[in-house]
């Protein structure tokens, strides 16, 4: 079999669309909208924001199956913790798959970014954990904290209680993430700014044009859910409570900050 596959050799139906972020974000923005992911006021936020949290979990699980593969020199506990990482991204992508159901929307409605794919292009399983655990999976524990505040002002438990219970998992994978970066740069300080320079990347890819915050500072914008108009964050917030929880420092998260408000990404 061979290594770090290309994203076209992802299994997927064949009305499936995998694309780039970028492509994903030229074609809001040829429509008048953000470049960024769909937004709270936009009619579709809940529906687009599940679809692209199944869709990741999918590709969490293959990356995680994929780095088995494509390191089997590395640490026996480290590959425990990468088939134990499998096992979990599975039961979430049927978890969200559920949630688009019951929102009245399917996998594969809407484009799937191969952004988290392309994590795994890189040879090096310090940099990929740093990406994907840390990077990618920090932003999941973000993003989750946000649905679950939604949720709370819709009155909906189900949705509510789904995210908070695959939020549990997400933080112990950015703490995997955390120990496992250290753990295999240790003694090379060389490799280990390679891998946080990687994550730093991947965090500055989701920025949202340096509009992110934290939650007691996010403007509200209102949002009309089920009928239903409440306010809500403008754009995604930081999660510092549940990044504290999987390990990032107090130093760590207000780098993130920073950074998030002077960010030229877009």
């Amino acid at each position: 079999m061979q290594r770090m596959i290309a994203v076209d050799k992802l299994a997927r139906p064949d009305t499936h669309i995998l694309v780039p972020l970028e492509r994903m974000f030229q074609a809001r923005v040829d429509q008048g909208f953000s470049p960024t992911n769909v937004m709270p006021h936009e009619e579709d936020f809940l529906k687009g924001r599940l679809h692209g949290i199944a869709a990741g979990e999918m590709q969490a699980m293959e990356a995680a199956g994929r780095t088995l593969f494509d390191f089997p020199d590395a640490p026996w506990e480290f590959q425990l913790d990468m088939a134990r990482q499998v096992w979990d991204e599975s039961r979430h992508a049927e978890i969200f798959i559920k949630l688009l159901d019951y929102v009245g929307s399917y996998l594969g409605e809407f484009p799937e970014s191969e952004v988290l794919w392309s994590c795994t292009q890189v040879d090096d399983p310090a940099c990929r954990v740093a990406g994907i655990n840390r990077g990618l999976e920090g932003l999941a524990c973000d993003v989750f904290e946000q649905i679950i505040r939604l949720a709370q002002k819709m009155g909906d438990p189900v949705i509510e209680r789904a995210v908070d219970y695959v939020l549990a998992d997400e933080i112990t994978h950015v703490r995997m993430g955390s120990k496992w970066m250290r753990k295999l740069t240790e003694g090379d300080p060389e490799r280990l700014r390679q891998a946080q320079a990687f994550q730093d990347n991947i965090d500055s890819l989701f920025n949202f044009q340096g509009a992110r915050t934290t939650q007691d500072e996010a403007p509200q914008v209102p949002v009309e859910v089920g009928g239903r108009a409440i306010d809500f964050d403008a754009t995604l917030t930081i999660a510092r409570e549940a990044r504290m929880l999987a390990g990032f420092s107090d130093e760590e998260i207000d780098r993130l900050l920073k950074a998030a408000s002077r960010s030229a990404a877009y």
